[in-house]
C-alpha cells in the first residue's frame, strides 16, 4: 500500500489562483450599487487572503441568468478557465452563476474534468463543486432558481397581457421610421423621416414593385431608420405592412417561447391581440394603409427560369381610393383578355 499524500495540493500548487463572478440581471440604480459593491468586496476579499493569488473579477451587468449567450465576461472566465489561468472561482450564490439548471450543470461539470481541476465555490449556501457530495444539492438549488425565473416571467406575461388588454400599449419608436417620442411619452410625428414613409407608399400605390422601392431608395442615398445605406426588400415591406404609420397599434404581435431561451415568434394565434385606433397622429391615411394591405395579400409571384419574376395572380380592388382597378403585372406577360373578363 502506498499512502495517499494528504497535502498533494498544498505541495503540487503553493498558491490558489482565484477569480470571481457576479452578476445583476437589470440596470436599475439600485442594482447597479449591488453590482458595484460585489465587484468591490470580491477585489479585497480575494486579495486579502495570503494563500490567494487575485485574477480578476469577471462581471456581467443587465444580463439575465437564464441563458450564457449574451454573458460575456462569464464566457470570457470559463475561457480562461480551459487556459489553466484559474483554480477556483467565488460567486455569491447558484442563482447568480445560472438560473438555468443545464448550464449549472453543464460548466461545473466542464471545469471539474479539465486536467486541472477548477473549482466553484458557492458563499451563499457554502458549497464547493469540488467536494464529492456538492453536485446533488447545487443541481437542487439551480433547479429551485430556474422555477423563480419561470414564476417571475410568468407574472411579467401576465402583466403586459393586464396592459394590452386596457389600452396601454408600449409604443418605441428607436427603429421606427418617422416617428420620435417626446418628454410625455407621447408618439410624434419627425418630418424629414415621415417624407420617406409617405414616398415608399405611394410609389407602391402607383404600381411599384417593393424591390424597385428598395432600389430607388438605396440609388439615392437615403439612410434606413438604422442607418443602412442599402435597402432590402424585407424593410420595405415591413414598412408597408405596419399598422402604426396609419395611427393605430396592434399588440402582442409576437410571443416569447419560454424564459430560458428568450426566443419570440409570430403571434399567429396563440395568444390574444389587441388592437388600438386611434393612439397616435398618422403619416399615412387609413384607406391608403388598408388599400396597400389588400395589394400585398393578393400579390403572388413566379420565378421563371432565367431568374426573373412574373405576378401570376390578377386581383380586383373592391375598397379603399384605387376601388374598381386591377392589380396588374408591371411584367405583361399577354394575358388572354377573354380569360380575365371571364373570372369577373
Amino acid at each position: 500500500m502506498i499512502p495517499a499524500k494528504k497535502d498533494f495540493v498544498s505541495e503540487t500548487k503553493q498558491k490558489l489562483r482565484v477569480a470571481a463572478y457576479c452578476r445583476v440581471s437589470t440596470d436599475t440604480e439600485a442594482q447597479a450599487g449591488s453590482y458595484e459593491l460585489q465587484i468591490q468586496y470580491y477585489t479585497k476579499y480575494i486579495k486579502s487572503n495570503p494563500d490567494w493569488i487575485f485574477v480578476g473579477v469577471y462581471a456581467d451587468q443587465g444580463i439575465s441568468g437564464t441563458s450564457t449567450k449574451k454573458r460575456v465576461q462569464f464566457l470570457k472566465m470559463i475561457e480562461d478557465c480551459h487556459q489553466g489561468k484559474i483554480d477556483i472561482i467565488l460567486t455569491k450564490s447558484v442563482s447568480r452563476f445560472a438560473r438555468n439548471t443545464l448550464d449549472t450543470i453543464k460548466y461545473m461539470r466542464e471545469l471539474k474534468l479539465l486536467s486541472s481541476p477548477v473549482g466553484i465555490k458557492f458563499e451563499t449556501e457554502g458549497l464547493n463543486t469540488l467536494d464529492k457530495n456538492a453536485e446533488m444539492m447545487i443541481t437542487f438549488l439551480s433547479c429551485v432558481a430556474q422555477g423563480e425565473s419561470e414564476a417571475k416571467s410568468d407574472s411579467i406575461r401576465w402583466s403586459v397581457r393586464q396592459r394590452f388588454a386596457n389600452g396601454l400599449p408600449l409604443c418605441p419608436t428607436y427603429f421606427l421610421l418617422g416617428y420620435d417620442t417626446d418628454e410625455n411619452k407621447n408618439m410624434i410625428i419627425v418630418e424629414e423621416e415621415a417624407v420617406i414613409v409617405r414616398f415608399i407608399y405611394q410609389q407602391f400605390l402607383e404600381g411599384n414593385s417593393v424591390q424597385q422601392i428598395a432600389e430607388m431608395l438605396t440609388e439615392n442615398n437615403i439612410p434606413t431608420v438604422k442607418g443602412n445605406k442599402v435597402w432590402s426588400c424585407s424593410t420595405v415591406r415591413s414598412i408597408l405592412r405596419n399598422e402604426r404609420y396609419c395611427g393605430d397599434v396592434l399588440m402582442q404581435k409576437t410571443v416569447t417561447v419560454d424564459c430560458l431561451s428568450h426566443r419570440a415568434v409570430k403571434n399567429i394565434g396563440q395568444e390574444k391581440q389587441y388592437r388600438l385606433t386611434d393612439h397616435h397622429p398618422a403619416i399615412i391615411s387609413k384607406e391608403d394603409w388598408y388599400t396597400v394591405q389588400e395589394m400585398l395579400k393578393f400579390r403572388r409571384y413566379m420565378r421563371r427560369r432565367d431568374g426573373s419574376v412574373r405576378r401570376i395572380q390578377l386581383h380586383y380592388i373592391e375598397q379603399g381610393i384605387l376601388q374598381g382597378f386591377f392589380v396588374l403585372s408591371m411584367q405583361w406577360d399577354g394575358y388572354d383578355v377573354h380569360k380575365i373578363s371571364e373570372q369577373f
